[in-house]
Order: structure tokens, then C-alpha cells, then sequence
């Protein structure tokens, strides 16, 4: 019986594995992924977001107190414009007391002390009559023998006493009163020019006090608040800013991967704070030095012993996105415009390819390309990439060059060409300047001139 049940459950079992599988839903079909392909990538970098240059930490330049902070963070200032002030009391003390030594030394003696010296004249004066008629009355007295000889000494020392006084008093009064002397005059002079410099240096310390903004910008940060100390010995930041009209980013690149860097190259941005959106950039500037590497990760397996290359991005519209200061990741997209390098060498695609004779025809969409072919020209690359080309050109021109790209029909090369220029003195001068600027392989062409 126990073995007819065990066979009946193990059917009834396959029974419904069977319903289920012969019921199960189709699987739907595979669908191609919708998405654009991605760029090759040359290389990946970390690097920060920063304004149109590094972010400037502000501190004073005397020590004190802070005692206003006249803006807040996000403000928009202008060159020059008070940012804080530090308490600078004594300072302004001592302007007050330099600026009142110099009108002092220039007004001279003042009129009260003329007056003094010509009224202590007088007194020594009345002093020295009043001497003159005791010492007559005592010496009449004396010669008819009707005092002793004392008291007649004793006048007549008085009345020399008051003799001196008078002429004292009365030659201050002359010196008071009197004209300076030519030494007098060149001391009061060299008092007058110190006085001066005390009060010139004075002001300079009080300017000092005042903390303004040495761009235009915005103020990212307020490091301190009023009554704070600051100190010289120990600097720190009291305001960080930053021109936020454009947006760049610093990346630091291995130095392993800096042969694949170019000027011009596309970058693709990503940062973790905007997961699923990419901000395109281009390569405007290329350190020339190696630094240590400043930018660290999360990643406790990063190595940090190597240098890198600086290299900064310039952003295409997203300034009002990316914060100053976040760290971002820079993708290097491989086949864009390329570095000029101290050798000459141009690697790629900008190879300069072999040049014909025969006459170029120029696109509609060409940058700044005449209309007419006459002179020496000078080329520069060839490429077989069209935004390549523009984006060479685009660079060439910035450095003030009449950059344009040239094609025709059946040459499969974008030609990024300089000029034309009217004589073979002008372009080998322009083909100097260009492998200056590392541009070391350059074509000289010439084209016979437009007729009209």
C-alpha cells in the first residue's frame, strides 16, 4: 500500500512540473542596447573643479582683531571691493600724532610763545627799575653813612641779579621773534620730510587693515568672524574666492599616460555627486613641469609616490552645475587635435601628409579661410578627421595665427594651413614662431597670386 502511495505522489508530481513547463511565459527577445557607443578613452584622470584659476585663499597682513566682515558667502565682488577689517585703533593714533608733529615743525613757534617770551621781558624789565631806584635810595643812604654796608652790598647785588634776568628774558624774546638760521631751516626741513615718511608709512599700515578682493569673483568660503585674533606668525585663510565666470577642471595625469595627452583633446567629465551624466570639456593648457600628486581617492590601494602632468580642461556650459572643488574623474578621448612637442613631432593622425601640387578647394564650413589662394602658405598637420582639423585651427588662432583648413576633393586629408602671407620673409618668420611653439614639422607652399 506505502509503495502505490509513493508512486502516486511522484506522478502527480511530474504531472504538474509538465503543466508548468508546457504554461511558462516566452522569454523576450534580446534587444540591441539603445545607447550611444562610448568614445575610446585614452586615458582616465582625477582632478577638481575650479573657476577661470586656482581658488585664492585670502589672508590679512598685520596682526589684530578682526572687527567687521562686511560679506557673506556666494557674494559677487569686484576688484577692490572691502571684504573685512581688522582693528587697527593704534594706528590711526599714530597718523594723528605724526600728522600734528609735521604742522607743528612747519608752523614754527606758536604765538603764544612769542607772547610769553615778550611779556616775561616786561617783567624783567619792571624787576630791573624797581633794583635800579632801591640800590639809588641805598646808596645815598650809604654815602651819608646812615646804613651798614650790608644791606648797601646787598642792594647792589640785587640789582645786578635783576640786570641778568632782563637781558636773559629779552634775548629769548629776540630768538623767539627772530628769523631762522640756514641750519635751523635745513633741520627743520629734514624734521618735516621724517614726519612725513611717519605719516606715509602710518597710512600704509592702516590699508593694511583693510582685506579687499584682488579679483572679481565669488566668496566661497568665510574661514572667521568678528572678534577673532589674527596673526601674521600663524597665517591662515580668512576668505576663499574664485572667478566663477568659467568653469575648469585640474586633472592630474599619470605619468605614465602623459604621452597621450594632447592640446585641443576632447574630455568627457563624470563625478559621483551627478551619477549618469557626462560633461564634455577640451584640453586648453598643459603643464610643463611634473608635480607630486595632490589629488588622493578613497582607494586605500592608490599609489601615491608617482608624479603627475597638470592639465586643465575647459568646460562647455555647465558652469551653473559643477561646484568649485569637487573632486570629477577627466576621460581622454583618443584621436583629437594634437600636442605640440618640444621635439616637432606630431603623432596620430596629425601626421602632415605628403602635399601636391595641385590647388586645394576650400569647404563651406572652413574657420577663416579666404577666398583666394595667393602667397606662401605654411601647413601645420594634416588630418583625416574633419573636428580634428577645426580644433587645431581653433587652437592656432587663439595664438594669433590666420589658421584654416583647406580640402579637396579626392585627397582624404583635412590640411590645417597658416597664411597666406605676401613674401617668403613674413612666413619664414611665422614658420619660426610656429616651432617655437613646438610645432617643429611645418610645410612651407606657395601659390601663385590671384588674378583679377
Amino acid at each position: 500500500m506505502r509503495r502505490v502511495l509513493t508512486i502516486a505522489i511522484a506522478a502527480l508530481l511530474a504531472l504538474l512540473l509538465s503543466f508548468r513547463w508546457l504554461n511558462r511565459a516566452p522569454s523576450p527577445p534580446s534587444v540591441a542596447s539603445s545607447e550611444l557607443p562610448k568614445p575610446p578613452t585614452a586615458l582616465a584622470a582625477p582632478g577638481r573643479v575650479e573657476g577661470r584659476e586656482e581658488t585664492i585663499p585670502l589672508g590679512a597682513s598685520v596682526d589684530g582683531v578682526v572687527k567687521e566682515v562686511r560679506v557673506t558667502a556666494g557674494q559677487q565682488v569686484r576688484k577692490g571691493d572691502l571684504l573685512a577689517v581688522i582693528d587697527c585703533d593704534e594706528i590711526s593714533a599714530q597718523i594723528d600724532v605724526a600728522r600734528a608733529q609735521a604742522v607743528r615743525i612747519l608752523r614754527g613757534h606758536r604765538d603764544e610763545e612769542r607772547k610769553a617770551a615778550a611779556q616775561s621781558a616786561d617783567a624783567a624789565k619792571a624787576v630791573l627799575a624797581e633794583a635800579q631806584e632801591h640800590f639809588r635810595r641805598f646808596d645815598a643812604l650809604n654815602q651819608k653813612e646812615e646804613i651798614s654796608r650790608e644791606a648797601f652790598e646787598q642792594a647792589r647785588r640785587d640789582l645786578e641779579v635783576a640786570q641778568a634776568n632782563y637781558e636773559k628774558a629779552v634775548d629769548e624774546r629776540n630768538l623767539v621773534n627772530a628769523e631762522p638760521l640756514p641750519e635751523e631751516i635745513a633741520r627743520a626741513n629734514a624734521e618735516v620730510s621724517a614726519a612725513e615718511k611717519n605719516v606715509n608709512v602710518a597710512v600704509n599700515r592702516l590699508e593694511k587693515c583693510n582685506i579687499r578682493a584682488p579679483i572679481s569673483g565669488t566668496i566661497l568660503e568665510i574661514k572667521t568672524k568678528v572678534g577673532e585674533s589674527y596673526s601674521t606668525l600663524l597665517p591662515r585663510p580668512l576668505f576663499s574666492l574664485a572667478d566663477e565666470s568659467v568653469r575648469h577642471v585640474r586633472a592630474e595625469v599619470d605619468e605614465r599616460d602623459i604621452s597621450k595627452v594632447r592640446l585641443g583633446q576632447t574630455s568627457i567629465i563624470t563625478a559621483d555627486g551627478f551619477p549618469g551624466q557626462r560633461f564634455e570639456g577640451q584640453v586648453i593648457q598643459i603643464s610643463h613641469a611634473m608635480k607630486p600628486k595632490s589629488i588622493l581617492s578613497d582607494d586605500p590601494s592608490q599609489k601615491v609616490d608617482r608624479d603627475v602632468l597638470e592639465v586643465t580642461i575647459e568646460l562647455k556650459d555647465s558652469k551653473e552645475v559643477l561646484p568649485v572643488g569637487l573632486r570629477v574623474t577627466a576621460q581622454m578621448i583618443t584621436a583629437t587635435a594634437p600636442r605640440p612637442s618640444a621635439s616637432g613631432g606630431v603623432s596620430e593622425d596629425s601626421s602632415p601628409a605628403p602635399v601636391t601640387s595641385k590647388q586645394e578647394t576650400i569647404p563651406a564650413s572652413g574657420l577663416r579661410a579666404p577666398t583666394h589662394l595667393g602667397g606662401f602658405m605654411l601647413q601645420v598637420a594634416a588630418m583625416t578627421r574633419r573636428e580634428n582639423a577645426d580644433a587645431l585651427s581653433a587652437i592656432l588662432q587663439k595664438e594669433s595665427f590666420p589658421a584654416f583648413v583647406l580640402a579637396r576633393d579626392g585627397d582624404p586629408f583635412y590640411r590645417v594651413d597658416v597664411g597666406p602671407y605676401a613674401d617668403a620673409a613674413d612666413a619664414r618668420a611665422a614658420k619660426d614662431k610656429l616651432k617655437g611653439g613646438g610645432f617643429g614639422t611645418v610645410i612651407e607652399r606657395q601659390f601663385p597670386a590671384a588674378t583679377h
